[in-house]
């Protein structure tokens, strides 16, 4: 029962220990990590100006990052980014613009997929709101 009781508390120290060091643990390759992945632009009115957003990240990996590619779910949203490489430890932007005048009535998600040469592959970009007349 003691022999069991220790095997329970050596693990219930080691555990925390062990997701630290994971989470300290740079990623081999390129890799990008954004600060945040959603943006909501609360009421929007289709009659009014375009809406723009930017998404920060870093490239918290080993090697030079390249966005190779952005696809969005609508049309009325556009995106700018760099196609330069982002060195290791530097930040980079994707910027984009939602035409309101584009979007219909009510409820809004769109997504962004944002492909690059990190080892995670794609990552997915999300704005919402409400668009109101």
């Amino acid at each position: 029962m003691k022999y069991l009781f220790t095997l329970m508390c050596c693990m219930v120290v080691m555990l925390p220990l062990h997701a630290q060091e994971r989470a300290n643990e740079q990623h081999k390759g390129a890799h990008i990590k954004f600060e945040q992945t959603e943006f909501d632009f609360g009421e929007i009115s289709r009659k009014g100006d375009d809406k723009r957003c930017s998404f920060q990240f870093v490239n918290d990996g080993t090697e030079p990052l390249v966005v190779l590619a952005a696809t969005t779910s609508c049309s009325c949203l556009k995106v700018e980014f760099s196609r330069k490489p982002i060195a290791v430890g530097e930040y980079g932007m994707i910027h984009l613009m939602l035409e309101s005048k584009k979007v219909e009535k009510g409820l809004l998600r769109r997504i962004v997929q944002i492909r690059s040469n990190s080892v995670g592959g794609t990552e997915i970009l999300t704005i919402k709101g409400i668009a109101k007349d």
